[in-house]
């Protein structure tokens, strides 16, 4: 079911794109559906910040995937100020204030 969705949605991104825009437009266009899909990597774990908070332990919160997340979104974020993107740099902004605000055990939370 997964894989469909994928292979759906890229295809309906491809379509949509492919025949609705032209030239620049459509750099803009897969641009801005670039950056939902980035945003929404880094805010997917936000999910499991209710269960955080409501059981007081960060047994449910990956430590490592917040780590490779921040070190990803640092690169990135570089890499599209380098060559001055605002599709690149914009989400990863957001998604490091994201990333840092997830609650890990060193914030002195039990875990």
């Amino acid at each position: 079911m997964l894989l469909l969705s994928v292979v759906g949605g890229f295809g309906a991104i491809i379509l949509v794109t492919q025949f609705l825009f032209k030239g620049a437009v459509r750099g803009q266009v897969v641009g801005c559906i670039c950056l939902i899909f980035s945003l929404c990597v880094f805010v997917a774990p936000l999910g499991i910040v209710r269960q955080v908070i409501k059981t007081k332990s960060v047994e449910y919160m990956p430590l490592l995937l917040s780590i490779f997340l921040t070190l990803s979104d640092v690169m990135w974020f570089f890499y599209g100020l380098l060559l001055k993107d605002i599709n690149i740099a914009a989400p990863n902004v957001l998604g490091f204030i994201f990333v840092i605000n997830y609650p890990h055990s060193s914030l002195g939370m039990n875990g």
